[in-house]
């Protein structure tokens, strides 16, 4: 079934959630009104890709393929939790993220669950909490608890991305060799999940083996015939294994981009602080 069918068999509001896309639209709005002239040409264009990236993942069609097939859910959770966030964080004055640490009673739960120990095992064991079969399910069929677990899980990973992109001088932020090694940490832990999907060899999720689904959209939930498979090499289980393979790539390249944007960080660091001691070297 190719994308003029998804939208022929399900209509457009429900492919691309109009109502979604203006709520998001006039949030960014709102806020580009009041922050624009804080923010470099960087900040625009990442805080416009991570609001275009985030309607897509849970209002546009993303969303739709994400709960038709594993594959897709896969690509939908790795741009949501893992790319997501650091555009948007990328699109925040870091005063704006130092004055959150100082508001009465926030500042104490910021300063918990940003602790980066803590909220790298807190995202990933939530994540991998989430991808229980039995867990999986039930959220696949329930409106309230599909959006309740989707909140839950954006917050934890709004909170471990916190100490590689809060500003200086923030509650929980780290200096860029210590980011390095907290980003291997989150690859690490975030591999169990990803191993155990792969190397499955029955279908753990029954959200996409029956013959029609409730489909959870932004504002509304729908029950829709399953499509028919076109492709016969991607059975159920191997469209299971692959999503697994997906978010394990997509993984390795978003944290690898951010591994070495903090290198040359760190480096260009390195170089100037090494400038600035020569002309007092070479004095004495």
């Amino acid at each position: 079934m190719d994308f003029g069918e998804l939208l022929n068999a399900y209509g457009f509001r429900t492919m691309f959630n109009p109502e979604f896309l203006m709520a998001v639209s006039i949030a960014v709005l709102f806020y580009l009104h009041f922050a624009r002239d804080r923010l470099d040409r960087t900040g625009v264009f990442a805080l416009l890709t991570g609001s275009l990236c985030f309607y897509l993942t849970l209002g546009g069609p993303l969303n739709l393929l994400g709960q038709l097939w594993f594959s897709f859910h896969m690509i939908q959770q790795a741009v949501l939790y893992l790319l997501v966030p650091p555009l948007l964080y990328r699109g925040v004055p870091g005063d704006f993220l130092r004055k959150i640490t100082q508001i009465p009673y926030l500042s104490k739960a910021v300063a918990l669950f940003t602790t980066p120990l803590f909220a790298a095992v807190l995202f990933n064991l939530a994540f991998s909490f989430y991808h229980m079969p039995v867990i999986f399910d039930a959220a696949m069929s329930d409106y309230a608890l599909h959006h309740l677990l989707h909140s839950v899980l954006f917050i934890f990973s709004l909170c471990m991305w916190w100490s590689v992109f809060s500003p200086e001088g923030a509650t929980n932020s780290l200096s860029e060799l210590k980011k390095m090694g907290y980003m291997f940490l989150n690859g690490i832990l975030l591999t169990p999940a990803c191993a155990l999907i792969i190397f499955s060899d029955q279908v753990n999720y029954s959200a996409f083996t029956g013959a029609s689904k409730l489909l959870c959209l932004p504002f509304y939930s729908v029950v829709v015939d399953l499509p028919e498979n076109g492709i016969k090499w991607l059975t159920p289980l191997q469209d299971q294994q692959l999503g697994g393979v997906v978010m394990k790539i997509l993984q390795e390249i978003i944290y690898s981009c951010i591994l070495a944007s903090t290198f040359f960080r760190w480096y260009r660091k390195e170089r100037d602080a090494e400038e600035e001691l020569e002309p007092a070297l070479t004095k004495q």
